[in-house]
């Protein structure tokens, strides 16, 4: 019998939401002058580290004990762990924009020379508002496009990815987010089984970020904006060791050695405050 499940591990600061529906944007003139910058994204993004590693195996550095016997053993099955660090960094002075707020899709793509090897899905926002709140907005709205995304796709309440959401942001504030999660399944299955295949093949293995679009709130609507597909970074893995496939521009490669590869910075590390793309 084979087995196979999918352990997904987002940031501990995150909040998790579904998005969606369109409705006309109508902006209302007001004494004082404010940018309107929903035609434009508000965020930067880059990736200053990813490290993927496979093993023979079933993982084994699980937090709690599994209440099922799963029956896996170092010789029916495999397992694969992955971190993908992003830096995300606010470009646009909000306390100057009409709207009350933005919440902005990406997805990323895993390819090797071969093929497509994983897709992943997050987003970010913030409040342009102090007294605007998501949860007024986002619980009940739906937004899907056969050609475009589904905003499911970034609701883990129905498998989808995540992101993260942080008040009161501040312009050329930067803010590390982690992209993480981990697999194990048996032997010739199609899931974590053909990822560590994948990449135990792999030549090359490339990482790109694509903006799908963004959602901007006002205090009566709603409008979504394409961008259509724009590639905001890409890297390119490296081997690291007999199983591993790493980029770094975060550890000193000095220090390489004696990190945990998986866990690269402490949580104070990973949730200061970042100004001007600092790394």
């Amino acid at each position: 019998m084979k087995t196979e499940k999918k352990l997904i591990a987002c940031s501990i600061l995150a909040l998790i939401i579904g998005v969606s529906s369109v409705f006309p944007l109508v902006f209302l003139m007001t004494a004082t002058a404010k940018a309107d910058n929903s035609n434009e994204p508000w965020f930067s993004i880059n990736m200053p580290y990813a490290y993927w590693v496979t093993n023979d195996g079933p993982l084994t550095d699980f937090a709690f004990e599994l209440p099922w016997d799963s029956g896996l053993n170092e010789t029916n099955s495999v397992s694969e762990q992955h971190i993908l660090m992003l830096n995300l960094t606010l470009n646009v002075d909000t306390t100057n924009e009409v709207s009350d707020g933005r919440v902005e899709y990406y997805t990323i793509e895993i390819i090797s020379d071969k093929e497509l090897i994983e897709t992943m899905n997050f987003f970010v926002g913030t409040n342009s508002n102090g007294s605007f709140t998501f949860d007024e907005v986002l619980d009940d709205i739906h937004f899907t496009r056969d050609d475009w995304f589904d905003t499911d796709l970034f609701n883990q309440t129905y498998g989808g990815g995540g992101g993260l959401l942080k008040y009161n942001w501040t312009v050329s504030e930067s803010q590390l987010f982690d992209e993480g999660g981990s697999g194990e399944g048996t032997l010739g299955g199609s899931g974590t089984s053909l990822t560590v295949t994948q990449l135990r093949e792999a030549q090359t293995v490339t990482v790109t970020i694509y903006r799908l679009g963004w959602a901007t709130f006002t205090s009566d609507s709603t409008t979504f904006t394409t961008a259509n597909n724009e590639v905001v970074d890409q890297i390119q893995l490296e081997k690291y060791g007999e199983e591993g496939w790493i980029y770094n521009n975060l550890i000193p490669e000095d220090e390489l050695a004696e990190t945990d590869l998986l866990h690269p910075l402490s949580y104070e590390e990973m949730y200061q405050v970042q100004s001007d793309n600092g790394q």
